[in-house]
């Protein structure tokens, strides 16, 4: 039987088949597909698939043209016409002579929303269960709008070449600069992702992505399995994508050519030459925050980007057995408060000194440490077969920590001033001495012989000795003990350390309590009382949901910076001051809290409400912000009233209300229809039950019509 729909300008064949064969190029391939419904051609309407359909079969390339929108259904199952697949006789998934490839695709020029449940996933897999056989991709070109993949399965997508320029091998492909995909499983595919061209905002978030047995073994051996790829080609990046909760097995997680903020991630199962990230950018600041890697014989984090790029890799766990934790080419880099496991960190050998690296634990490493750093401070490397040549290239190698190390190779050369640490029980015999370093406050078990030179301050000590600088040093707790040669013994200090030691506590203080605060050697400071700082959470104001994954910048420095976690929280310590505090994330508008005071040892709460920018089923939605009509409060902060005067601009429903901090409504002021004025109404800090609310902050809501019109917040000091 065969109809039309209204809503596709293509032929649509519903079947009742219990076998069909097809006859390709001579290869015969067989499934069972009931009641399934063909789909090919243009979508011309906006069109919904349903479960009820189940499975859409992809004979034919389908063409979601402009301004149309796809709508996906929980549950729905979407099979494309596939083909053997194995990059070498791949002809038939490109266009040849104007005809279109025969592993069939979908090209978005409009929108796809396919966004199932954790219950009932949306299913984008071939049709042929054949071992090899491949189908093509689902491809947004430039212009398309932003679509969105929650909860689907991607499963056996290779590439589609519509053109010379238009090559896309991935699952899913955005060159478009928008896209979502979230919560979303891809298994078997030649990429997951490839991202291209002009980038605006993209997220990848919580998503599982792996191969297994099924992909054909000439990919397997000679490609780099590659799950994300971003390959800038021209435009502006306006925001960085956002890479955060995703699991990545037995694959290199991204190649990118330009910067990202790679947050919260877990990689799993590296291999020999594979790499958990490789970064090959011109310019920008990427970020590596709080990731896990893991695997034997294989790199971390592998960057070759110029020196205008930037990279923050901050409280990451490496345990690459074997491998490179971090190989850094000649970017500038600022690599803080890592546990690398059985893993090298690596740096560039041939160029001018780059970076900082500081507060680190490397444990059971080859080469612990090497290359070209301008700073090493506050670090542990311990149980290593090699320590490097990393103080030779250093202008600051102060108070780390340098213990049972079989080997101290190419450790001094170049260094004029090595102070404050700590060698205890390192072979030093293969030493390679340049420049007559001058080491100061040291605690040391080796003579000082020349061209070695003793700067005064050193501090020698035998095996039995070094037991007693620590509480517990055979099994790796290295804080100082009561009474440890190291306390107030080090070099003092003019000024040029930052303020705090490993454990973020007060670097300078006055441990041996003689009244003069003298620097500890080594990478802690005894006794010393922990910073204040900040905390809080980050959260959308208008239904009360936190922001996961949101960046952080102390007064918009690049390297002070944290990110908020999957539920919004965040904690960053700091010195006490003033401070003001920047919040970024993509779909959202950028936040500045100004003037937030750090007292000494506690901490001040921010709670920091972020605005969406962009709605998936608008596309976009006006600036949250830019609504707000002359909405304020006086006195601010006050006790116990204040007076709340806002504007209208026309007629309509009007409802005022306060909101605590978890989006929770307290208290309406106002809701009735009114007309346009100007208006004030006094709130008593009391709620609907005529309660006294806490001190704290509040947030005022206007709405006319029912639809958001403004947003303000207020602080209420009893």
């Amino acid at each position: 039987m065969r109809f039309r729909l209204s809503a596709f300008c293509f032929l649509v064949r519903r079947s009742n088949i219990l076998l069909v064969f097809l006859c390709v190029g001579g290869l015969l391939s067989a499934f069972s597909i009931a009641y399934a419904i063909e789909v090919g051609g243009h979508l011309i309407e906006d069109t919904t698939w349903s479960p009820e359909d189940n499975p859409y079969l992809v004979t034919s390339g389908l063409y979601v043209d402009v301004g149309v929108t796809l709508t996906i259904l929980p549950g729905t199952i979407v099979k494309f016409y596939s083909d053997y697949y194995d990059e070498i006789g791949d002809d038939q998934f490109y266009f040849q002579g104007g005809e279109e490839s025969v592993a069939k695709f979908i090209r978005c020029e409009g929108r796809i929303l396919a966004e199932g449940t954790e219950q009932d996933s949306i299913i984008f897999t071939r049709m042929q269960d054949e071992q090899y056989y491949h189908w093509g991709t689902i491809y947004h070109p430039e212009g398309a709008q932003q679509s969105s993949f929650k909860h689907c399965l991607f499963e056996f997508s290779a590439l589609t070449g519509f053109s010379l320029f238009e090559q896309s091998r991935a699952a899913i492909a955005f060159w478009n600069g928008y896209g979502k995909i979230e919560n979303c499983s891809f298994i078997d595919n030649h990429k997951a992702v490839n991202i291209q061209s002009s980038i605006d905002k993209i997220q990848i978030l919580n998503n599982y992505f792996d191969y297994d047995e099924f992909f054909h073994p000439t990919i397997m051996n000679s490609s780099p399995l590659r799950f994300i790829t971003i390959l800038y080609v021209s435009g502006e990046y306006n925001e960085k994508p956002l890479i955060a909760g995703n699991l990545f097995r037995h694959g290199t997680s991204v190649f990118s050519c330009d910067y990202i903020s790679f947050v919260d991630n877990n990689i799993e199962s590296l291999v020999d030459n594979q790499k958990g990230i490789s970064l090959s950018a011109d310019q920008g600041i990427s970020y590596f925050y709080d990731n896990n890697i893991f695997g034997s014989y294989g790199t971390g984090i592998y960057s070759n980007s110029l020196e205008e790029n930037s990279l923050y890799i901050t409280n990451n766990h490496f345990g690459i057995i074997g491998g490179e934790g971090v190989y850094i080419d000649d970017a500038y880099v600022e690599i803080s408060d890592n546990y690398f496991e059985g893993c090298d960190l690596s740096g560039p050998s041939e160029y001018e000194l780059i970076g900082t690296i500081k507060n680190n634990i490397v444990t059971d490493a080859n080469i612990a440490i090497s290359g070209r750093f301008e700073k090493i401070y506050n670090n542990i490397f311990y149980n290593c077969n090699i320590v490097s040549s990393v103080i030779g290239s250093s202008n600051v190698f102060s108070n780390n920590l340098i213990i049972n190390n079989l080997e101290l190779c190419n450790l001094l050369a170049d260094t004029p001033i090595i102070e404050n640490n700590i060698f205890i029980n390192n072979e030093i015999d293969n030493i390679d001495i340049m420049n007559n370093p001058i080491f100061r406050n040291c605690i040391i078990d080796f003579p000082l012989d020349p061209p070695l030179i003793d700067g005064g301050g050193n501090i020698w000590v035998d095996s039995l000795q070094a037991q007693t600088l620590f509480e517990d040093i055979q099994n790796g707790d290295f804080h100082l003990i009561e009474g440890s040669l190291a306390i107030d013994a080090g070099f003092d200090t003019l000024g040029y350390y930052y303020p705090f030691d490993m454990d973020y506590n007060h670097r300078i203080w006055d441990g041996d309590n003689n009244g003069i605060a003298i620097i500890d050697i080594g990478h802690y400071e005894y006794n010393s009382p922990s910073f204040g700082g900040i905390e809080g959470y980050t959260y959308n104001p208008i239904n009360g949901e936190p922001v996961d994954y949101v960046l952080l910048k102390i007064n918009n420095q690049p390297g002070e910076f944290t990110f908020t976690d999957s539920i919004g929280n965040f904690e960053y310590k700091l010195p006490a001051g003033i401070y003001d505090v920047y919040a970024e994330r993509v779909f959202y508008e950028d936040v500045i809290e100004c003037q937030i005071e750090v007292i000494d040892g506690e901490f001040t709460q921010l709670d920091i409400p972020m605005y969406e920018t962009v709605d998936v089923e608008e596309n976009t939605i006006p600036n949250s912000s830019s609504q707000i009509i002359n909405l304020s409060n006086y006195p601010n902060p006050f006790n116990p009233t204040t007076t709340i005067s806002f504007s209208l601009p026309e007629d309509g429903n009007v409802e005022l209300s306060i909101y605590n901090i978890k989006g929770q409504k307290v208290k309406t002021l106002l809701d009735a229809y009114s007309s346009k004025g100007h208006f004030e109404i006094i709130w008593k800090g009391v709620d609907d039950n005529k309660r006294s609310v806490a001190s704290g902050q509040y947030f005022i809501k206007l709405k006319v019509n029912g639809k958001e019109k403004a947003l303000s917040k207020c602080l209420l000091l009893k």
